[in-house]
Formats: C-alpha cells, sequence, structure tokens
C-alpha cells in the first residue's frame, strides 16, 4: 500500500511555498491537489491539476529541502505553477468556445 499524504500537513513548511509561488500565478489551492511519499533519502512530491487531475508533474525532495525549502524547490513550484496556469487557461478556453 502506497502512503501518500497531503503535502498541506506532511510538510507545512513546503506547502507554505508552494502556496505563495501559486498565489502569485493567481492559482488557488483547490485547483492543484499535493501530495508526497516518504522516502530514505526525502520526500517524492507529486502535484496533480487541470480539471480532473490528470496533469501530473514529481519532483524529489530531502528532508533538508523540504524544512528550509531552496531556489531548487522555489524553480520547481514555479514551473509547476505555469504548466498549471497555461492548462486551467486552455481549458477555460475551450470550455467557452460557442
Amino acid at each position: 500500500m502506497v502512503d501518500e499524504q497531503l503535502i498541506r500537513y506532511a510538510a507545512p513548511e513546503l506547502y507554505q511555498r508552494m502556496m505563495e509561488t501559486f498565489s502569485a500565478f493567481h492559482i488557488h489551492p483547490y485547483e492543484v491537489q499535493a501530495t508526497l511519499l516518504k522516502k530514505e533519502s526525502g520526500y517524492d512530491v507529486t502535484i496533480r491539476f487541470s480539471s480532473n487531475f490528470s496533469q501530473v508533474v514529481t519532483a524529489h525532495f530531502s528532508y533538508e529541502q523540504a524544512s528550509h525549502p531552496d531556489e531548487e524547490v522555489n524553480r520547481f513550484f514555479e514551473n509547476a505553477a505555469n504548466q498549471c496556469r497555461s492548462v486551467l487557461m486552455a481549458e477555460y478556453y475551450k470550455m467557452i468556445k460557442p
């Protein structure tokens, strides 16, 4: 059994950094689903987004990076937020297209 946990509770510092980054892109917490899987060397972070959460980006961060997010963490969240924004905008325009 895979023991995925919500990033919000398992790594609050990482969640806070993610939300700061995503809010700069005008993405709300309910538009993404972020989980992590605890490994020996750190966390495997998975972020799902789109209308049915079918789009996925993943990364591995050490425990140190999870408690003190660095530039690599920032870049990952910025890239994920940019991808998420692009997908959500494309879905929106597809939805309103006559």
